[in-house]
């Protein structure tokens, strides 16, 4: 048996611990070349490889490990850290599983295989080991962060926000605990309190590129398109090798009317993820479009689809660019092969509607998006696209009916409440209205559109100070543009506080500037407090809008 009386191989796990991956590399290839044999030599070369991302290399190293230390649970825990960075989940899954019942007390494990379970979609599973990972070390902030993440993907905010304060609590300086808190608070329209969270991040580590793009996405919600497009080029600038920064900062371009730069910020950008590369094709493509070379961009998805004929998001992608420079015709044959390769997926199924409507076939487009919501009964903006085909057929009963139908299958669903509260608002039925927003806001109380339908349903009822409340609240959470903002400058005027009124109807005319009613509330606003000359401007460019 060998014996190493310097101690070698103990030194290079040091070293590796002080991040000196190289060094620890060079000491124990020295070590092979002698002829050692060991598995924490193999252990601890496939935990270099896996940090310089050679995932193969690495589970060659983990194998051997495993080979020479069958009932030892670290080659197996390092086994499913490669499989998982080489996106074998079920591998990795395996691993993992295999770790902890060799090691039923090790920690790690148990937790690893909480987060496999969260990517594949395995929530009740992972809440299970997760309960192992607690009575194990109850001060483990892992594996919280990771069911935060796992509740987040099911759209389940509440409990995502509930996890990272448990996270808080056990590790208060994680280095994604600002972040995460940020992302939900943002997703349940707590804006002031995700912006807060966004900025503490940003002031632990100003080169935080999704603490910028987190900042980007509450501005551009919020209808500022300048300062989101400068948050998206900070974080873009702050870490290069961020892709999300990268392709959020392209389509800001591409937003804000710049193609050219658009396409100067994708020049050498060739993302290693089909996903992403997809996405960058497609903006590159949009960009050519905008620069009116719509063949150069068409030329680019195609070869893209055809690099890929098995992916229906390739073929996905090329559709909605064909719907979007008028070729619902050829969008629609492109579509049905997206919807042949994947027809278990709905966001095809919704474009080829749209292609579908377009070339004049609401009937068939109506069908098209029903079948697909019977396929699909808990995706809620399916039953949404339902109802809006069945109103363009002026069949207001048939959409109603949808509507209810999938508020049967997703009865916690806000959007569906609203939608339905605000059909019975169209309809005249005020009662039912009333109390579908009620069930909308119980579910949500930041939803946009229930908000909005409320402000109308009270300016209808002339109940003014409840009005400009409701007004207030959804000021928060809808575009400038919305009618609830004028609605709300119309309730505030009513209550007699015509300064409140001004700043909210100027706001509103400036985001809606077609709207002459905006523009005749702004002027009797104006009037009211004395200014009579601003409100005969006013006038003029409703009467003009009106006229027009």
């Amino acid at each position: 048996m060998w014996h190493d009386p310097d101690d070698r191989i103990r030194k290079a796990m040091e070293r590796f611990e002080e991040d000196d991956v190289e060094a620890t590399r060079r000491m124990l290839r020295a070590l092979e070349k002698q002829g050692v044999e060991s598995p924490r030599i193999d252990l601890y070369l496939g935990h270099c490889h896996l940090e310089e991302g050679n995932a193969e290399a690495a589970l060659m190293r983990y194998r051997r490990a495993a080979l020479r230390a069958p009932r030892r649970a670290e080659p197996w825990i390092g086994l499913g850290l490669a499989y998982g960075q080489a996106g074998r989940l079920r591998r990795a899954r395996s691993a993992f599983r295999r770790a902890a019942r060799l090691a039923p007390d090790l920690e790690e494990a148990h937790c690893q295989l909480v987060h496999c379970h969260v990517l594949l979609g395995e929530m009740d599973q992972a809440l299970t080991v997760a309960q192992r990972v607690v009575a194990l070390d109850p001060r483990c902030a892992q594996v919280h962060r990771h069911l935060a993440i796992g509740f987040a993907l099911e759209g389940r905010h509440d409990d995502a926000l509930a996890a990272w304060r448990r996270v808080a609590d056990r590790d208060p300086d994680h280095p994604e605990l600002a972040v995460g808190l940020g992302r939900a608070f943002a997703r349940l329209r707590r804006t002031s309190e995700a912006r807060s969270a966004f900025l503490r991040a940003l002031a632990r580590d100003p080169a935080d590129a999704e603490a910028r793009i987190g900042l980007g996405d509450l501005a551009a919600a919020e209808g500022r398109a300048d300062e989101a497009f400068e948050h998206y080029r900070a974080g873009a600038e702050a870490d290069p090798d961020d892709v999300e920064a990268r392709l959020r900062w392209v389509e800001a371009l591409a937003d804000g009317g710049r193609p050219a730069d658009a396409l100067e910020a994708l020049t050498g950008f060739t993302p290693e993820d089909d996903d992403e590369r997809l996405v960058a094709t497609a903006l590159e493509a949009r960009a050519l479009a905008a620069l009116g070379r719509r063949g150069a961009g068409l030329a680019r998805l195609r070869d893209l689809a055809a690099a890929v004929p098995a992916s229906s998001a390739a073929w996905r992608t090329l559709g909605d660019y064909l719907l979007t420079v008028g070729r619902p015709r050829a969008a629609r044959a492109v579509l049905r092969r997206a919807v042949r390769l994947a027809p278990d997926g709905p966001e095809a199924a919704r474009l080829l509607a749209r292609a579908t409507a377009r070339c004049g076939e609401r009937k068939r487009a109506a069908s098209i998006l029903a079948r697909a919501a019977r396929r699909h009964p808990t995706h809620e903006d399916l039953h949404v696209d339902v109802a809006a085909a069945l109103l363009a057929r002026g069949r207001l009963d048939g959409a109603e009916r949808a509507l209810m139908r999938g508020i049967s299958f997703v009865p916690g669903s806000a959007t569906l409440w609203a939608a339905a509260a605000e059909l019975a608002l169209d309809r005249g039925r005020a009662a039912e209205a009333r109390s579908r927003l009620r069930a909308a806001l119980r579910r949500d109380r930041r939803q946009p559109q229930a908000l909005s339908a409320l402000v109308r349903l009270l300016v209808a009822r002339g109940e003014w100070r409840r009005a400009s409340h409701a007004g207030r609240a959804a000021d928060r959470v809808v575009p400038a543009s919305d009618p609830a903002v004028r609605d709300r400058g119309l309730a505030l005027l009513r209550r007699g506080r015509p300064g409140e009124a001004v700043a909210v109807l100027r706001r509103y005319v400036l985001a809606a500037p077609g709207d002459a009613r905006g523009y005749a509330l702004l002027a009797e606003a104006l009037e009211a407090q004395g200014d009579a000359r601003a409100a005969s401007a006013q006038r003029r460019i409703a009467a003009a809008l009106g006229a027009a």
